[in-house]
This record gives structure tokens, C-alpha cells and sequence, in this order.
């Protein structure tokens, strides 16, 4: 993903340290793991899935997008929802967080600033604000581990497995025909995937399985 920040010392790619990885490649051995990386740049805004800013420059979005919705209600007849908008903007409050997703979509084509997710930063340590941007732009993460590799994931809230599988490679999606299912907070509690298998730990599901939080994905598919 990428998030949009202009403080100069979160700029370029960070990997998110999840040590629920760690746990997979412990116990499968996997020579490589891969975390899920985030990258900060200062480039193209529009582009970006949320933003990282102070909260002195999240007063400066809000008043962008006030001159925004001020010049839009002139020229559209979507004043109702522009009225809204005013109202939480004029309170300091950002859209994204007062909006129903609903509302959000019903803007999306007025590029709105802080209809995005917006992460304040108040000098939190790095791994709480990771957690604090995919919370804010509601992404969860699955797993896959192997002989070969153990790597992050992550998907929107609410996806199911055949947007799961897109994640890995569009050949999975394309040609899914159901996974091998089991969540990372169940590792301790099976020797085996057999074991796990035999204990109703591991799940075999179809493609309109909803994506958990934690989830180790195993796609069998056919193209």
C-alpha cells in the first residue's frame, strides 16, 4: 500500500516486522519470509490509500476540502450530502471518520482530502502506527507459509478468499477451486496439518469464504 506523508523520515518502503511470521517460518522452517511492506511517499496524493500527517497539516486538509465543498455546491446538485460535508468540516472533524461508507462513496468522484484515511501523527513507535494505518484503512492480513517461503498479505476487510488469492497471483483467482484453511492463532494447538486437519483446525472452504484476520491460506486451484 501506499500512504502519503510529507515527514521526512517515514519517506520510502518499510517492512511491517510481524512476528506472527516469525511464529510460521519457526514452524515450517521456511528459508524465506517476506513481510508486508508500506510504502511513505510525498508523491501524488490522489494515488494513495491514506495519509500520514501532524495535526497542524490535518487542519490544513480540512480547510482544503471546505474550499473545495464551498466551490462544489454551486455547480452540483448533490448539495445535500455537500451540506453534510460542510458541517463536519467546519467542526475539524475529518470526513472519513464521520461518514458512513455509504457517504464516502456517494464523494468519491470530489477527491476530498481527508474522505481518506488520515493517521495523525503524535509520535507514536513504528509497529503501533503500522497497526493504527491498516486499522484506519481497513485492511486485514493472511498468510502463506511453505518450504519455501512464509509471507504477509494483506486484504480489505470483508474480502473473500478469491480476492485473497488475486493478492497471491491472478492465476489463483482465475482458476480457484477452494483452499486449505486454518488461522495463526491456532498454530500452538496442532502438531501437523494432518493434526490439524484430524482436529477440525484446518478448514477446507469455497470462494465465498470471508478473509479472518490471521488467516494461513493454502489456494488449490487449476487454469
Amino acid at each position: 500500500m501506499k500512504v502519503f506523508t510529507e515527514l521526512p523520515d517515514f519517506l520510502g518502503k518499510k517492512a511491517y516486522h510481524d512476528e506472527r511470521l516469525e511464529n510460521l517460518k519457526d514452524r515450517f522452517g521456511s528459508p524465506k519470509i517476506t513481510f508486508y511492506s508500506v510504502e511513505f511517499t510525498n508523491q501524488n496524493r490522489d494515488a494513495c490509500q491514506c495519509i500520514l500527517v501532524t495535526k497542524e497539516k490535518s487542519l490544513d486538509l480540512i480547510v482544503e476540502d471546505i474550499e473545495r465543498a464551498e466551490s462544489l455546491a454551486s455547480k452540483t446538485e448533490s448539495k445535500e450530502v455537500l451540506k453534510k460535508v460542510l458541517e463536519i468540516l467546519n467542526q475539524e472533524k475529518l470526513l472519513s471518520r464521520e461518514l458512513s461508507g455509504e457517504e464516502l462513496f456517494s464523494i468519491k468522484e470530489y477527491a476530498f482530502a481527508t474522505a481518506k484515511p488520515v493517521i495523525i501523527f503524535e509520535n507514536q513507535d513504528q509497529d503501533a502506527l503500522f497497526k493504527e494505518i491498516f486499522s484506519r484503512a481497513k485492511l486485514i492480513f493472511f498468510f502463506t507459509s511453505g518450504k519455501k517461503e512464509s509471507r504477509a498479505w494483506a486484504v480489505d476487510r470483508g474480502a473473500d478468499i478469491v480476492a485473497a488469492a488475486a493478492k497471491i497471483h491472478t492465476d489463483l483467482a482465475r482458476g480457484f477451486i477452494r483452499a486449505e484453511v486454518y488461522n495463526i492463532r491456532d498454530l500452538e494447538n496442532f502438531k501437523n496439518l494432518q493434526d490439524a486437519k484430524a482436529r477440525g483446525i484446518l478448514k477446507l472452504v469455497d470462494r465465498d469464504y470471508i478473509v479472518e484476520e490471521g488467516d494461513v491460506i493454502d489456494i488449490k486451484f487449476k487454469v
